[in-house]
């Protein structure tokens, strides 16, 4: 009996160590807001803050960019186990206004401001694995005032026309023939820096030196706004200067950006064949228009819309087919603005785990009141007409975000404390609806809509942007992050 009973006990005793094991190995493959709550939010001393940038990396690892008036610019690698950051200055006369990360190194777009007060576009990047090495070196570009040799001025002693990108703006960096290719938005001037207009275009590091195109555009219709990059297409988002309408521009990943010689011109004259992209025609545009990459050839995008009457937030998404895009699915939200708020679309990305949009703009809602930075989630392929839910941080600017990947339910967002001025990291779990943590909800009723795309004429031609490059080392410091709120 007494055997028996032994026996029982260590057999107890052997399920009960089972099962705490089991707990162990699950909590440790769970995502990280199950052991931290639904949402944590943070502060990096040190580190003063007004505009944020921030692209997940890889094991709970996230890349931030910062930026503030005092012109004090950092990179950090912020991890979600450990209370210290890693940050590495950047040079005070560099603004980087996107960055992305392909394997492990992070692709920068900006610009310069050099000792006359010239500005000019940027391109950089530089190795993530140089955070733990505790130095490293950003390689860089800036780009140079270029000939345009199929714009000729009669009569001066310019002979070609002069074109100068002086910033970039957004990024897309995919795999190409085994290294790494750069779609960019770049804002540009013809001669004088009156004469404005934003173009696309291509870039490559080849070990050495940068190949490059510039798409530039023009008459200047197109305010291209987003670029990105779908499974075998480069796709460009812009809102129309002459009809705020949303327009798009879709090129084969293969031959992005081919160039051709224009015939009977000199020989540095180029241009690009397709000369047509797409629009839509239901809404205004109201500012930037924001994309993300969907499943295979698929993406989305999110802004605002105004007319006479209604004002609101636009969520559509489209398939390619043969080079051209058709609507899936629309959704509008009609939001009465309220006096003073300046609407902003911020960011979209796609979580392919939870197959959700997540969407953060600085937006009015539909029941905060008033202006704030929310993040709405919108149920992908549905898009069907009901409400759609958004959170929110009462003390906190949120500027960017990004879905943690492959395997998690998280994303992180980027932005500042309001009475602090400090980043502020903002982690959330995408599968919470209503059951809130550190956040409020908002609430925004959406009705499904259908609008066919049209084809649209875009002259273009090709230049080939001078640049200068070299590289600038950095070292590595290190600052706090301290946990606010953990719910």
């Amino acid at each position: 009996m007494q055997r028996k009973n032994a026996y029982h006990q260590i057999r107890l005793y052997n399920m009960k160590s089972v099962i705490f094991s089991i707990l162990i190995v699950a909590l440790l493959l769970s995502p990280l807001c199950a052991i931290w709550g639904q949402s944590t939010v943070s502060e990096v001393n040190n580190t003063k803050s007004d505009t944020t940038i921030v692209r997940y990396w890889q094991d709970g690892i996230s890349v931030v960019y910062t930026h503030n008036v005092d012109n004090n610019n950092w990179f950090l690698l912020v991890d979600t186990t450990v209370p210290h950051v890693r940050r590495i200055a950047v040079p005070s006369d560099v603004t980087v206004n996107d960055f992305r990360i392909l394997h492990d190194t992070v692709y920068i777009g900006g610009h310069h401001v050099d000792g006359s007060g010239t500005q000019r576009g940027l391109l950089a990047f530089f190795d993530i694995h140089d955070f733990y090495r505790g130095m490293g070196n950003f390689i860089w570009a800036v780009s140079l005032l270029s000939n345009m040799y199929d714009c000729y001025i009669p009569a001066t002693t310019i002979f070609y026309c002069q074109n100068q990108i002086y910033d970039i703006t957004r990024l897309a960096v995919y795999d190409s023939s085994g290294s790494a290719k750069i779609a960019f938005i770049a804002k540009n001037f013809v001669d004088v820096a009156t004469d404005t207009r934003v173009g696309i275009g291509c870039a490559r590091y080849n070990g050495s030196s940068w190949s490059r195109v510039l798409l530039y555009n023009k008459y200047a219709i197109e305010e291209y706004t987003d670029i990105i990059a779908t499974q075998n297409y480069v796709v460009a988002v812009a809102r129309t200067n002459d009809s705020a309408r949303l327009a798009m521009r879709i090129f084969p990943k293969s031959t992005f950006i081919q160039m051709s010689h224009m015939p009977s011109w000199p020989p540095n004259c180029y241009y690009y064949s397709d000369k047509y992209g797409q629009g839509l025609a239901d809404l205004e545009v109201d500012e930037n228009i924001m994309a993300t990459a969907l499943n295979n050839d698929e993406f989305a995008v999110a802004y605002h819309h105004t007319n006479v009457t209604t004002e609101g937030i636009a969520v559509k998404t489209f398939g390619i087919t043969g080079g051209l895009a058709s609507l899936q699915n629309g959704l509008n939200a009609t939001v009465t603005r309220q006096s003073g708020s300046i609407w902003k679309m911020r960011d979209i990305c796609y979580s392919p785990t939870t197959k959700r949009l997540i969407v953060l703009n600085d937006f009015d809602g539909g029941t905060v009141g008033g202006q704030a930075s929310i993040v709405y989630q919108f149920q992908y392929p549905t898009l069907a007409s009901g409400p759609y839910y958004g959170f929110y941080l009462l003390d906190n600017n949120l500027h960017a975000l990004s879905p943690f990947v492959p395997s998690s339910n998280i994303f992180i967002a980027s932005g500042n404390n309001i009475l602090t001025g400090l980043l502020s990291p903002y982690w959330q779990n995408a599968l919470t609806n209503l059951d809130t943590g550190c956040e409020l909800i908002d609430e925004i009723m959406c009705t499904n809509t259908s609008t066919p795309l049209y084809s649209t004429f875009m002259e273009t031609n090709l230049n080939i942007p001078d640049f200068y490059g070299n590289s600038t080392p950095f070292v590595v410091d290190e600052v706090e992050r301290v946990v606010i709120c953990n719910q």
